[in-house]
């Protein structure tokens, strides 16, 4: 199965777009290179995905994904927050490395938030 490069890319633009929302004037180019910079970050992840021969559009689900949970106005052009979130996300469905007791337990809470998310049981709420 190929990459669907164009729904990553769009991907891509929309996570740009949300983080540089708050930019005045609004500057389309600016962002358009911010997704470039996204889209080659998602593109270094597609060597685990084949290895573990996972469906190559994992990396656009957790794009989008990332566009609408941690994409922020504050986080601008920045692509560090952007790197190292994908590549937790892609670790999460591609694992490579034997986990230990802990850190399955860890993997079960977010197994629970999952569920949790699958059912719409969330706090709008800050505790």
């Amino acid at each position: 199965m190929d990459l669907d490069h164009e729904a990553l890319w769009t991907a891509c633009f929309d996570a740009a777009r949300k983080a540089m929302e708050d930019a005045r004037p609004m500057d389309v180019e600016r962002i358009r290179r911010l997704a470039d910079t996204f889209y080659h970050f998602a593109l270094e992840h597609m060597g685990r995905i084949r290895r573990q021969e996972r469906e190559p559009d994992i990396l656009v689900r957790a794009v989008a994904y990332l566009a609408q949970t941690h994409a922020i106005p504050a986080m601008h052009d920045s692509t560090e927050w952007f790197f190292f979130m994908l590549r937790a996300l892609v670790e999460l469905a591609c694992p490579e490395k034997e986990q230990s007791r802990e850190t399955m337990g860890f993997l079960a809470d977010i197994e629970e938030g999952i569920g949790r998310a699958r059912q719409g049981a969330f706090r709008l709420d800050p505790a």
